[in-house]
């Protein structure tokens, strides 16, 4: 593809030509050997002596057509075969010899030079005074003062490099050593050949026949593309070069023969010098060595290098489409292009080219979101089936006609952990994974709807794939993710797996889990990133509520316990319904005629009999609770009747009995596709299924540029099914099904209302009344705060300043004991049973439901009941979010009794104060934060809530829930009220028991509040050993690592400021006046307001990052 940066010639300044001497440089020859054009210096002794030459199994022969790179790898091959040690430093001794050996400042020809030093002084064929008195001069320039004896006894490994192809190649190479099979080793470098001709036309002045033609000749364009022995170019025609190069390649076979091309060695230089390093097989490539040969190697460093002038004699500018700057028309490369398919369009090692020769990449979809459920995509621009060779594009050779299947083996991409931390962050707060997912991949879908169903949607940043083009999956409007974030589209999914792997050899798929940290995939096989993200981390005992589905998610979507079971089924389907679109790839391509098309049609169409009938008795495929291998059969049916039955003429088949969801073949997968969709349906563009009707034209495309044929492409159009009616169908009602878990409540619909506050499923009255009656002491330490500011964290910095470091910063024999509470995560009174006889009673004798949801919490808050709670050591630490008086402990606030119309109980309309305080019992700790993060928080704790920002048929959304004070549904109500509530609480109690903590002053300076703290504590005198362990062990990533899934449930990216990231300005203006409105004048309050205004946010967040 050219470089739409490059600058067109017509905008450069006019300069006066320079023309190359006549019979050089850029002109074409006058000489030829056995018809093939040579140049002056052309040795036939020494070609015929090189034919017959007797190889060593460490030889190597490195062949590379004119321009294409020979003068580059060959100083490549010499420091990485001669000069340079592991350390990265020159080798004296084989440096000190640089002069007196051949090919170490610049190429020696085997055919450019004499056999003998006799025949080279005597000039025995005349070669040398080809140029009158130049000739010896120029020779030596070129060469250096050598014969082919000094290239045979050169130091081992032997280098030889030449522009000579496979009939002029030593015999030996092919049918020598000791088996007869050939020995030694080919290395063929080559170069796209459009910039080669255009580097040909500058080599040492321009032609003097320009590129069009004069009386001089016929110009550049026309002499390269001149075949059949026609071409008077130096060695002939540079297409039929390329082809019997192949025809070398193919001989010797990939264990001795390599091709690199110039164009990754550009794009790539570590990865293709590890490559030829692993070739050739010399052992481990240390990073030192590999340094050194790049920076000796780089085209300035070679020209300004002793023998430099050999260089600057054959190098140039090099580059990669430079051609897009000749001034050629679309014509002329079209008839180029015309000449490239038909000379090479079944030549292997010409297949990489094709991408580097493109002008624009062929087939480029239509942008997603331009495109609706009418667009039929089959009257785009065809695109080629391509993949990864090596790290090059290629066509997809799985479609050649012949049948031949060879693409060879295909790299396994997997991740070196079993498993991944999803809530981890880059510096600038972007989640470190990415997904690239393509609805015109079922799978890929798959893994889009999986990731939103498991709340990592905040977790995992994705981008979707606007559809494919002659470059693979392509981004129109580029990425989102380093390290290609901020760079304009498009953007193409090879580039993903180029950087993971430059000289991979894989199929270029969706989805692909990329780390942008190690800038690697984690997996480009969807159900493996499915497990990923349903066992995060290990959380082998998280359990959560889907609100949409109304089901219990245990472990996401892959309970351990169920593993055996979904893997079988997984493997079952696998086999059938998942294989339907290779199958129908086979049936399209007509690649499958050994019958197995037909036997694999007939094991899907049985199999989704099989489902219907299993799928009356039961609402998922494993029982009651979704699991992943549903999500994926969901797509696949999504797409039956819209795609794979007309695509792949499923109709005609003898086992076909109609369709699943416009017809009543199957009535009991289509009410299971029905209730999936319901759920699903906000993570699909349904509108991308329809992508799969190119497929007829991409394959006919192919197979014209991989055998170069010109036969017609499929006919667009047969009517394809109407995607209006399918969705129309999915939209109806699943009636029939059976039942399975019941439904959790909707956001607007609240459970509890307690002190004029929803509370979250887990509140128990019971409970609630022994915290609130309970017998406190002087050293407790009742922690409150709000929901998403930071509870969590304060309860394990409590923890570790109490219990967990001794003053040397040593962990005593009570750290991480889970046998106490608020140990490995929060433990909250207003959650747990009163006793373990309650437990017992309850869990015997109420509904399923409850049981489970027990459970849950268990894993949530710790396998406690309140009993365990009083039992703490001293200090006892009681954490909730509980807030105001009549939650709180009664003894808290010594002096007051139950019914005081005081102003704690919320309401301050009437102007009463607050009674006489008397001393009280207990500490108490707030922990506040500014509430624009805290809503960002809220709306993206554990997956992003039904009804989004804004709202719609779910719910009034998640910003007008915030602002709504008086009837606010979400766990605790109103924000604003929780704050004031706990302003005239800590005015309450007093400034010797209540401490107010800001969640910003806490992650901006650590030390400080941890100071404050603990002498609000009273407690010894905190060293420096003590508040850096303490300071360790309560960071987020070692909080995650080491208690696992209580604490990675709740923690997300914590960043003061993120919620400038979401929102517009006139919606965080109202939230302001609603914030003057409820707190202006509280006091704890006040301080929040420098985080909620945008002015010195920058300051905080690059603290943050350098943080």
């Amino acid at each position: 593809m050219s470089n739409s940066n490059s600058s067109n010639l017509a905008d450069e300044p006019k300069q006066q030509p320079q023309y190359a001497p006549p019979n050089r440089g850029s002109n074409p020859p006058k000489y030829k050997y056995n018809s093939l054009p040579v140049p002056w210096w052309f040795n036939p002794a020494s070609v015929s002596k090189f034919h017959s030459l007797p190889l060593h199994s460490t030889d190597i022969i490195l062949s590379s057509g004119v321009k294409m790179g020979t003068t580059w790898m060959n100083k490549i091959l010499i420091s990485l075969l001669h000069e340079f040690d592991n350390e990265g430093q020159l080798i004296p001794e084989v440096v000190d010899k640089r002069a007196e050996l051949p090919g170490r400042l610049g190429q020696t020809y085997p055919e450019g030079v004499y056999p003998t030093r006799r025949e080279h002084e005597e000039d025995s064929l005349g070669i040398l005074s080809r140029l009158e008195q130049q000739g010896r001069k120029a020779h030596l320039a070129l060469f250096g003062n050598f014969v082919l004896e000094d290239l045979v006894e050169q130091p081992e490994p032997r280098i030889f490099a030449t522009h000579l192809s496979r009939e002029y190649l030593p015999r030996e190479l092919f049918d020598g050593g000791e088996d007869g099979e050939g020995t030694g080793k080919l290395i063929v470098v080559i170069r796209n050949l459009k910039d080669a001709m255009c580097s040909l036309h500058n080599f040492r002045g321009l032609p003097q026949d320009g590129w069009f033609g004069n009386e001089h000749g016929p110009g550049t364009f026309a002499r390269y593309l001149m075949l059949n022995g026609e071409c008077p170019n130096a060695f002939g025609s540079a297409f039929e070069w390329l082809r019997d190069n192949n025809d070398a390649v193919m001989s010797i076979g990939n264990k001795r023969a390599l091709v690199v091309y110039y164009e990754s060695l550009i794009m790539d230089f570590n990865g293709q010098l590890q490559r030829i390093n692993d070739f050739l097989e010399l052992g481990t490539l240390t990073d030192a060595k590999a340094q050194a040969i790049e920076e000796a190697c780089a085209l300035k460093s070679m020209q300004n290098a002793e023998g430099g002038a050999r260089y600057k004699y054959t190098t140039r500018k090099g580059g990669i489409g430079k051609w897009s700057q000749a001034p050629l028309t679309k014509e002329h490369w079209k008839e180029f292009d015309s000449v490239f398919d038909k000379v090479l369009g079944d030549v292997e090692i010409a297949d990489p080219f094709r991408f580097f020769q493109y002008e624009s990449v062929p087939g480029m979809p239509e942008a997603l979101g331009e495109f609706d459920l009418d667009t039929d995509p089959r009257r785009w621009e065809p695109y080629l089936l391509v993949m990864l060779r090596d790290g090059m594009i290629v066509p997809d050779p799985y479609f050649r006609l012949d049948g031949k299947d060879d693409r060879g083996e295909l790299m396994d991409f997997k991740y070196n952990k079993p498993q991944l931390s999803f809530d981890e962050c880059n510096c600038d707060g972007s989640p470190r994974y990415h997904l690239f997912v393509s609805e015109s991949c079922p799978l890929a879908s798959a893994v889009s709807a999986a990731r939103t169903l498991l709340g990592l949607d905040s977790m995992i940043s994705m981008d979707v794939a606007d559809g494919k083009s002659g470059a693979g999956l392509v981004f129109l409007n580029g990425c989102s993710c380093a390290p290609w974030k901020g760079s304009e589209g498009p953007f193409w999914l090879y580039s993903v797996y180029q950087l993971s792997n430059s000289i991979a050899t894989t199929l270029i798929t969706a989805p692909v889990l990329w780390d942008t940290v190690e800038q690697k995939i984690v997996s480009n096989d969807a159900w493996e990133i499915l497990k990923l993200m349903s066992h995060e981390d290990d959380q082998s005992d998280l359990i959560s509520y889907n609100d949409a589905l109304g089901v219990i998610l245990k472990e996401g979507l892959c309970p351990r316990e169920q593993m055996e079971a979904i893997e079988n089924m997984y493997s079952d389907l696998s086999s059938s319904i998942f294989n339907v679109e290779d199958v129908g790839l086979e049936c399209i391509a007509q690649v499958g005629k050994d019958g197995r098309v037909d036997d694999n049609f007939e094991r899907i169409l049985t199999k989704l009999q099989e489902l219907n009938d299993l799928l009356g008795k039961r609402r998922f495929l494993l029982g009651n609770n979704l699991t992943g291998v549903d999500i994926f059969l969901a797509m696949f049916l999504f797409r039956f009747d819209a795609c794979y039955t007309p695509l792949f003429g499923l109709s005609n088949h003898g086992a076909f009995v109609g369709s699943i969801l416009m017809g009543d073949s199957y009535p009991n997968l289509k009410g299971y596709s029905r209730e999936l969709y319901q759920e699903l349906k906000s993570t699909l563009k349904i509108q991308g299924f329809r992508q799969i009707f190119r497929l007829p034209c991409a394959i006919s495309f192919t197979r014209q540029a991989i055998h170069s044929t010109n036969a017609s492409l499929p006919s667009a159009n047969e009517p394809i099914p109407d995607l209006n009616q399918i969705v129309g169908s999915l939209e109806e009602p699943a009636t029939g099904r059976p039942e399975g878990a019941a439904a959790r409540p909707s956001n607007s619909a609240p459970r509890i209302i307690r002190d004029g506050m929803t509370m979250p499923m887990w509140f128990r009255d019971d409970t609630v009344q022994l915290y609130r009656d309970l017998d406190l002491r002087d050293d407790d330490i009742i922690l409150s705060s709000g929901v998403k500011m930071g509870t969590t964290w304060v309860t394990k910095i409590l923890n570790s300043l109490l219990y967990d470091f001794d003053d040397d910063g040593k962990t005593t024999s009570a750290y991480m004991d889970d046998s106490f509470p608020n140990r490995l995560g929060q433990t909250y009174p207003d959650a747990l049973f009163p006793s373990r006889e309650v437990e017992k009673h309850e869990m015997a004798t109420k509904d399923e439901e409850f049981v489970k949801r027990m459970k849950m919490l268990k894993t949530n808050f710790g396998d406690f009941v309140f009993d365990d709670l009083l039992n703490q050591p001293s200090p006892r630490l009681f954490s909730s979010h509980l807030s105001g008086k009549n939650l709180l402990p009664k003894k808290l606030f010594d002096g007051w009794k139950d019914g005081d119309d005081c102003a704690i109980n919320g309401d301050v309309s009437n102007g009463d104060k607050a009674g006489p305080m008397n001393k009280g019992i207990g500490r108490l700790i707030v922990v506040v934060r500014n509430l624009k993060d805290t809503l960002v928080s809220l709306h993206h704790f554990r997956g992003v809530p039904k009804d989004g920002w804004l709202g719609n048929e779910h719910g009034p959304g998640s910003y007008a829930r915030a602002i709504d004070i008086e009837n606010c549904p979400n766990a605790f109500g109103s924000s604003f009220l929780w704050v004031k509530r706990s302003g005239e609480v800590v005015d309450a109690v007093g400034p010797e028991r209540a401490l107010v903590l800001q969640y910003e002053d806490l992650k901006l300076d650590f030390d400080t509040q941890l100071q404050r703290i603990n002498d609000f504590l009273g407690l010894s005198k905190l060293t420096d050993a003590k508040a850096k362990a303490v300071a360790a062990e309560c960071a987020a990533k070692s909080m995650k690592e080491k208690t696992g899934g209580r604490f990675k449930m709740i923690i997300r990216k914590g960043m003061v400021g993120d919620w400038q990231n979401y929102l517009d300005d006139e919606r965080w203006e109202e939230f302001d006046r609603v914030f003057d409105k409820v707190l202006g004048g509280v006091d704890i309050a006040e301080p929040l307001r420098q985080y909620q205004c945008k002015e010195g946010l920058d300051e905080i967040t690059a603290a943050q990052e350098k943080s």
